[in-house]
């Protein structure tokens, strides 16, 4: 059984700044799409909030993926006169707008891979339409942004000849794992509900591995997924190979770690991984096949644990027997991190897009330093503490072409001044935190009285 802490910690902060003192419309729409949850008495929730919360409340819900899993919930309950008429209709419209961008999307999606099977080109699409149904009921309901492909590194270059080709852009990169084209000429409207129009851009990306240990200072997980294991999936008359489902789960699990870890996770992965658990988590042959995918790698069990833990507890999905026996085997500390921080920073905002006084983001480090390599040096810590990677691919754009330093457009583009401030007041942040992390340990590993 899980032991709960005395959260009456010592700490710079106090407990109004760590936890909210009423639920705010995002956990509330959280608590609605749980998967144990009835929507008549979630949508109750629902109805105190104001005009100026829906407004705060779509804009977050565009971010976060959930925009029209909440419509259809909505919808399927018939409860669609719960919400404000405009509400209702922003919704409706932007999921007007996303069929047809899915729709067009679709098409130079079948043209890649049309060009790739023509070509000999050795390859798996990942995330994306690969996931439909599996983790995802229906494509119209997420907001794709762009097409991920696992390639043998024998067949890159061919790959990227065709993307070029294809009219795709390449960007600089810094990581020699994965390459980025981006579509040319349109317009750069990223944030609702713009993002959902066609003509709003999209990338094509080229992956020679899933996992960046490099990027994250953590010990690879070599060739964990492969070209060769690979079916055949159908999506509205498009063919083309996939991961199998258990590499699949595997794959949204280090997804998610992956955006954690870089101080964003976008809610719907989490909701995308609760769906498949809710629908798979009592299937007993699926998790053998994981449990055997998994092996005897520790921190990939743990990273199952966290995210699964934390699916679990944001949308009531069940945890599979396998996943709670692991789970009482991870280290103190991970133990101490799902407990504590672990919905924090689920609920975390983009970093570049809005500011809080004290960003929760970078609390993920705690979690962070638990599994780092150990051929890192000792300054590890404030390596990733002082690690701003959008900044650093930024300056790999400008070497790559020094006049976009004149370029006043791209500079307003790339959020500079705000990326800077949330780096430095989410460090400060976890600074401060850091002696409440240490007593929490302190006392996860203080034993117990035995009960009289």
């Amino acid at each position: 059984m899980i032991r709960c802490l005395d959260h009456s910690s010592p700490s710079l902060l106090t407990d109004s700044a760590v936890r909210p003192l009423r639920q705010t419309l995002e956990h509330r729409i959280v608590d609605f799409l749980g998967f144990s949850t009835d929507p008549a008495d979630g949508v109750a929730g629902l109805r105190k909030f104001r005009e100026r919360d829906w407004k705060r409340g779509l804009s977050w819900m565009d971010d976060a993926g959930l925009a029209f899993y909440f419509l259809q919930k909505i919808k399927d309950a018939n409860l669609t006169r719960s919400l404000p008429n405009w509400v209702l209709s922003r919704l409706e419209q932007s999921f007007t707008a996303n069929r047809q961008r899915v729709d067009d999307m679709a098409q130079r999606f079948d043209s890649l891979n049309r060009q790739f099977r023509s070509a000999g080109v050795r390859y798996a699409v990942v995330k994306g339409l690969s996931i439909v149904p599996q983790f995802c009921p229906d494509a119209y309901l997420r907001h794709q942004g762009d097409f991920d492909y696992l390639v043998d590194e024998a067949w890159l270059p061919t790959a990227q000849r065709i993307v070029l080709a294809s009219g795709y852009i390449q960007k600089p990169s810094t990581s020699n794992q994965e390459s980025i084209f981006v579509t040319p000429g349109m317009s750069k409207a990223s944030r609702s509900p713009q993002q959902y129009s066609a003509c709003a851009p999209h990338a094509v990306e080229l992956h020679l591995e899933m996992w960046e240990s490099d990027t994250h200072r953590l010990p690879p997980i070599p060739a964990l997924f492969s070209v060769n294991r690979t079916r055949t999936q159908q999506w509205q008359g498009l063919s083309f190979p996939s991961l199998l489902e258990d590499d699949e789960f595997l794959l949204q699990v280090l997804h998610a770690c992956q955006h954690l870890f870089t101080y964003w996770i976008r809610m719907s992965s989490l909701f995308e991984i609760g769906y498949f658990l809710h629908r798979r988590a009592g299937d007993t042959e699926l998790w053998k096949q994981i449990e055997r995918r998994v092996g005897e790698n520790a921190m990939l069990r743990e990273f199952v644990v966290v995210i699964t833990e934390l699916v679990a507890d944001l949308f009531a999905a069940p945890v599979p027997t396998l996943v709670q026996g692991w789970a009482h085997a991870i280290r103190p500390a991970t133990r101490v991190w799902i407990e504590n921080y672990a919905r924090q920073c689920a609920f975390c905002i983009i970093p570049s897009h809005d500011l809080c006084v004290l960003p929760t983001s970078k609390l993920v480090l705690f979690l962070h330093q638990q599994y780092e390599d150990a051929c890192v040096d000792e300054h590890a810590v404030r390596g990733r503490l002082m690690s701003f990677p959008r900044l650093t691919r930024m300056a790999s754009a400008l070497r790559a072409k020094p006049s976009l330093f004149l370029s006043r457009s791209w500079w307003k583009r790339n959020l500079v001044i705000r990326r800077s401030l949330f780096h430095l007041l989410a460090g400060f942040r976890y600074v401060c935190e850091i002696p409440r992390w240490r007593w929490l340990n302190r006392a996860n590993l203080r034993p117990t009285s035995p009960s009289p």
